[in-house]
């Protein structure tokens, strides 16, 4: 008798053994459970996705505040190019953005950065807004520059020389007029005529797409 119970149960063991691996050994669908995260494919040249990427940055909070005042203000002015009280704001900003680079390497301001210790200064400025979305600081200062007018005198000495070349303006750049009297070149101090963005465009066959404003 105990013999039979002992077949009997060593039959029950292996019947469980054998249906238990081959449901293991079986593929099955995984059912949703809302506890788990759900993946999608991401499309890399969606709209959305190139603007999150342009978005990134070094998550400091003061140089993540200059960056988004210039685009706020770059993004306003060029919806409304001849409006002097965003032309300001518009300033202001992109002053504050060029102080915070000068300040890490000071002979941005004036030009007169060298090899050496400058070079030091200069790839910490660098790194300091070399994120993604300081690239798209500056490609914004380039669409508005394009559109807006700017001339000789409207950004200060002091940022003039690095504005003009980060919006590729060279109707604002100190350097690109020839003085006639000592010491920094402004429109205040310099009494010739001074190029606008459409005449230096003209010496290179470009058209001046800007808006006109009248003055």
């Amino acid at each position: 008798m105990s013999t039979l119970r002992f077949l009997g149960l060593a039959v029950g063991m292996f019947a469980a053994v054998f249906v238990g691996m081959r449901w293991l050994l079986t593929v099955h669908a995984m059912q949703p459970d809302a506890r788990l995260p759900t993946f999608h494919q991401v499309d890399k040249d969606s709209p959305r996705f190139q603007l999150e990427q342009t978005s990134i940055s070094d998550e400091d909070p003061t140089r993540d505040r200059l960056r988004h005042e210039v685009l706020d203000d770059a993004k306003a002015l060029d919806d409304d190019p001849c409006n002097p009280i965003l032309k300001a704001r518009y300033i202001k900003a992109v002053n504050d953005y060029a102080h915070a680079w000068i300040s890490i390497a000071p002979c941005l301001g004036n030009h007169t950065c060298r090899s050496g210790a400058d070079s030091a200064l200069m790839d910490r400025a660098a790194q300091a807004f070399g994120s993604p979305l300081d690239h798209r600081v500056r490609e914004a200062m380039v669409a508005v520059h394009e559109k807006a007018r700017f001339k000789l005198g409207d950004f200060p000495n002091d940022t003039a020389i690095l504005v003009a070349t980060m919006a590729r303006d060279g109707s604002i750049n100190p350097l690109a007029m020839h003085p006639t009297t000592n010491g920094p070149v402004n429109a205040q101090n310099d009494p010739r005529p001074h190029p606008g963005m459409a005449e230096i465009r003209a010496q290179f066959g470009d058209t001046d797409n800007r808006q006109d404003c009248g003055h």
